[in-house]
């Protein structure tokens, strides 16, 4: 397979939620004072006479006293704390309230303790020597607070903080259909991506870009020169840590290319966005198989996040008879002469693809391996497509204008709103009319926002109902855990095996020759990252013998 064209996945999430937070508070202001923790008992002396306390028998005659200094009771009842007085704290009624014959009302154990943090001194852990007794321990009421109460040196200041809690709670679910299926990809996503930001700073400004742009699609205030600052030292530092190829930011470099998928989606959505910015973000994704040839394998294997790279596996020779028939003799139809004489065979390994997406729609409808096939389409493109598009080949843009119609298929994917639209537009100005009866589809695509009645046009079957799943059956889909895994470009499962890529499915029993084995792994792995980038397939010693688990 060409590691180099690995997919990532996003889901279709509500993304409805209000999340104007407010996490501004200064971690160098916020002091625990140890009264708060332990209520403090009262100093009383014991009459022996009469074999009471000194303050029961001052204070039995009165039915209430005059305030004095006291340490706060942050447990009291509601009638002492509107009159400011000590509360004695003895439940269920306090002392003063059995005096006065009130009702005596506590609140509940979630708002007393929320009071419990205070802005007075610097809290010191006590030392060993100064440790709390059994019973001490007992008493002291577990504070419960809405915010932090660290904020890591790597996090700058508030905004960074929201930016990064954003991630963990729900921006992490826009990188995987598996999110909330699998609680190996949330630990990943949660967890593990961010455990590599601390040690890599490229990839916590990309984590912090993903946040904001995420943020900015949700209607949230977020500073427009912070967002820009973002992404500029996200592209920047992701940049240099290619060049630098430190082993120790290899995971880092592995999530990076994945999120830098949704960084990059935002040129689509500028104003002065660059012209046909859909090559440029091909490109993009192709860029996730450069990091897989720098890091190795191996290191993909032992990062965990091989799983985040999986794709629905395509048969190649079941999606051509899917393909529309217009696109078939677009191809068909090259003469002799033609610019494109004698690269047939490519444009209809790319059609191929295309065709893989049409018979996802008809045969299963709306549902999350459609998404999946959807998000992942530029991993699969035959290399040699690539300079096509550059050069604004007519076949190669009428390709892609038709894959963009499946793109608006994926409105509940905040990086991929408005990738569609403006696109189309600029493909049908570049070709212009001669190709215009191939551009019937999309232009009409472009101007339609019903998901289905898109599909219908897709499809050429106005009354044509696609099946879509409910957000109960997603859940319960058994295709969105058997199908995605490490496929090759022919649809092929692979595995990782003692650092290397390798066919999971049997090919023979027999032992194979080095000639066989180095076509199998080039037709496989084609590691090339990028148009301008060529390595040899590797090679392995003989005898070799690939067999299935």
């Amino acid at each position: 397979m060409e590691m180099d064209q690995m997919g990532i996945e996003g889901p279709g999430t509500d993304a409805s939620l209000n999340f104007d937070l407010d996490l501004n508070f200064n971690v160098d202001d916020l002091a625990i004072d140890d009264g708060d923790f332990m209520p403090v008992d009262p100093v009383v002396d014991f009459d022996s006479s009469s074999g009471r306390h000194s303050s029961e028998n001052y204070e039995s005659d009165r039915p209430y006293h005059t305030k004095r200094p006291h340490k706060k009771s942050r447990a009291g009842c509601q009638q002492c704390k509107k009159r400011k007085v000590k509360c004695d704290e003895v439940r269920p009624t306090c002392k003063a309230c059995r005096l006065r014959k009130e009702k005596c009302i506590y609140p509940t154990a979630q708002a007393s303790d929320s009071q419990a943090v205070s802005a007075k001194s610097p809290y010191t852990p006590p030392s060993p020597a100064s440790s709390y007794s059994s019973r001490e321990v007992s008493t002291i009421r577990s504070v419960i607070v809405s915010e932090p109460l660290y904020r890591p040196r790597e996090v700058r200041d508030n905004l960074d903080m929201k930016m990064l809690w954003f991630f963990t709670t729900h921006g992490y679910h826009f990188f995987s259909i598996q999110t909330g299926r699998s609680m190996v990809v949330d630990h990943i996503l949660q967890v593990k991506l961010v455990q590599h930001a601390f040690e890599s700073p490229f990839l916590m400004d990309c984590l912090m870009a993903v946040s904001s742009l995420h943020l900015q699609s949700l209607g949230q205030p977020i500073p427009l020169q912070r967002a820009l600052a973002y992404r500029t030292k996200a592209f920047t530092g992701y940049r240099k840590a290619i060049e630098n190829a430190d082993p120790q930011d290899f995971p880092a470099l592995i999530a990076t290319s994945l999120l830098m998928i949704a960084v990059s989606s935002q040129m689509f959505r500028e104003p002065d966005g660059k012209p046909l910015y859909i090559i440029d973000w091909m490109q993009v994704w192709r860029g996730i198989g450069l990091i897989v040839e720098i890091v190795s394998p191996r290191v993909l294997q032992e990062s965990g996040m091989a799983v985040l790279f999986y794709r629905p596996p395509v048969d190649l020779g079941k999606a051509t008879s899917y393909i529309p028939n217009n696109l078939l003799f677009m191809v068909a139809s090259i003469q002799p002469g033609d610019t494109d004489d004698g690269h047939q065979q490519t444009y209809y390994d790319m059609l191929k693809y295309l065709g893989s997406l049409y018979q996802e729609l008809k045969d299963h409808g709306f549902n999350p391996i459609l998404d999946l096939r959807i998000l992942s389409f530029f991993t699969f493109i035959p290399k040699a497509f690539v300079p096509f598009a550059q050069e604004h080949r007519p076949r190669a843009l009428i390709m892609l204008a038709h894959y963009l119609c499946f793109a608006k298929l994926c409105p509940d994917v905040w990086w991929m709103q408005g990738i569609a639209d403006r696109e189309i537009r600029q493909i049908c100005k570049e070709v212009g009319d001669e190709w215009g009866h191939l551009l019937r589809v999309p232009q009409m695509v472009e101007k339609t926002r019903n998901k289905v009645e898109i599909a219908q046009l897709i499809v050429d079957n106005r009354d044509w109902t696609p099946t879509e799943m409910e957000e109960y059956e997603k859940a319960l889909d058994p295709r969105v855990a058997t199908d995605p895994k490490l496929v090759d470009n022919e649809g092929t499962e692979i595995e990782i095996f003692e650092g290397q890529f390798r066919y999971k499915t049997v090919i023979n029993s027999r032992e194979l020759t080095d000639a066989e084995v180095d076509d199998a792994l080039y037709k496989c792995f084609d590691r090339g990252a990028s148009s301008t980038d060529a390595t040899s397939s590797p090679s392995l010693k003989s005898p070799h013998t690939l067999t299935s688990e």
